[in-house]
């Protein structure tokens, strides 16, 4: 009977379900525990990397997951053909990782982004988006190890469960590229709930054999999706597929690193918890696991861009007194009006990372015209500042740019200030 490994990370909601799914597809399913030695991982025929949260979606769903040292045999075991699949924080993970879509060194191609939900143009919604979701099959019958029980254009349906679900790139030419390799497995049908590209639900890497998928194909009472694991049985047991190909050969298409600069007509909030931030923690830990000895802290950005005139001094109270921004009750807040600036002391790099496209900004910009009015506030931009001091001599900051920790490029900004 073959053996998968069922990756637990701290935060996972989903491995019991998982095992129960390889189980009746004929397979021996067995937790293996994030912090366990990797190389026993040699042992198993193939993974699944569990859905859920894992350490809370700290700075975005997936990352610090994807920087486990269990993650680098995860690319070994992958590189010698063995089926990976990453179902929902998983596929997040996958896509941290550079396994999926497969790029020749691992390259970060895409991202799985916030959920913006769309109708004529307008959006409609953002956010946690739980609900049964109907796909069809995209790839021909035997494309992956998950689909070779799938014929093409087959109807199914599964369990989705994310905030962070959206497939989506800046890399030029990817998109035709997966489409021409047929590398979009599953695609949503009729409705896109997340605004993924392509109606993306499931997407492989070039060889077939790594799977991130969004959707829970294991999340029922039986599996909605069994087909998926007895497909990746089939291949474990030694059954071709169809149509594999060479990595992807793309560069990391990342944006130059600009500079931040305080706009007229702007109040900055920055906003920190009173207790300790557990998020910076895990970055901080993350980032000296790495082998850097660094601290790092946290603010939460608020720029609120107003009418020319305003008293920002009373404005600024309004909006904190709104509550809508922060909790004063375990939030400090600076308030950076015109003709002012965040100090800090040297020898710190600050950055502050935006997403793309601003749904939360967005969000709050609606709130805030509810309790003050929009003739005061135009709008509202979102961000997390970080903070990062070294306590190494001659650090590289750069290379915390290039690391991709603090933002994903394909749907987020990254400035100094």
């Amino acid at each position: 009977m073959k053996k998968v490994a069922v990756i637990q990370f701290p935060g996972v909601n989903s491995e019991y379900e998982t095992v129960r799914a390889l189980k009746d597809a004929g397979m021996h399913g067995e937790f293996f525990r994030w912090n366990d030695d990797p190389k026993k991982l040699d042992d198993f025929d193939g993974f699944v990397i569990a859905g859920g949260f894992a350490y809370e979606d700290r700075v975005r769903a997936g990352l610090i997951a994807s920087l486990d040292p269990v993650m680098d045999e995860i690319k070994v075991q992958a590189a010698k053909g063995k089926p990976v699949l990453g179902i929902c924080n998983g596929a997040q993970n996958l896509i941290e990782t550079g396994l999926v879509p497969g790029g020749a060194n691992h390259e970060l191609l895409m991202s799985l982004a916030h959920n913006r939900r769309m109708q004529d143009g307008k959006l409609i919604g953002t956010g946690f988006y739980n609900e049964n979701v109907t796909m069809k099959s995209a790839a021909p019958k035997g494309r992956t190890a998950f689909t070779i029980d799938y014929d093409l254009n087959e109807e199914t349906w599964a369990p989705a469960a994310h905030g962070e679900g959206r497939f989506t790139t800046i890399t030029p030419g990817l998109l035709e590229k997966l489409q021409e390799n047929n590398q979009i497995v599953f695609r949503y049908d009729p409705i896109n709930p997340n605004g993924a590209i392509d109606d993306a639900a499931a997407i492989c890497n070039p060889q077939g054999n790594v799977m991130a998928i969004m959707p829970h194909p294991e999340r029922a009472p039986s599996a909605p999706m069994p087909k998926i694991f007895t497909s990746m049985r089939k291949y474990m047991e030694g059954e071709a597929l169809t149509g594999t190909t060479e990595p992807l050969e793309f560069t990391e298409n990342r944006p130059k690193t600009t500079q931040y600069t305080h706009q007229a007509n702007t109040i900055e909030l920055y906003i920190q918890l009173i207790i300790t931030d557990n998020e910076a923690q895990t970055v901080q830990n993350a980032l000296n696991l790495k082998g850097h000895n660094l601290e790092v802290a946290k603010w939460v950005h608020y720029e609120i861009q107003h009418a020319p005139g305003i008293n920002q001094d009373k404005l600024a109270e309004e909006l904190i007194a709104s509550g809508e921004l922060l909790n004063t009750n375990k939030e400090n807040v600076l308030a950076v009006k015109d003709d002012e600036t965040f100090d800090h002391p040297e020898g710190i790099q600050i950055f502050l990372v935006r997403d793309i496209e601003d749904s939360h900004g967005e969000a709050k910009t609606q709130k805030i015209h509810h309790h003050i009015g929009s003739e005061k506030v135009t709008a509202i931009k979102h961000g997390i500042v970080w903070a990062v001091k070294s306590n190494e001599a001659n650090f590289d900051y750069t290379t915390l740019v290039t690391s991709n920790i603090f933002a994903n490029f394909h749907a987020q900004t990254l400035q100094n200030m």
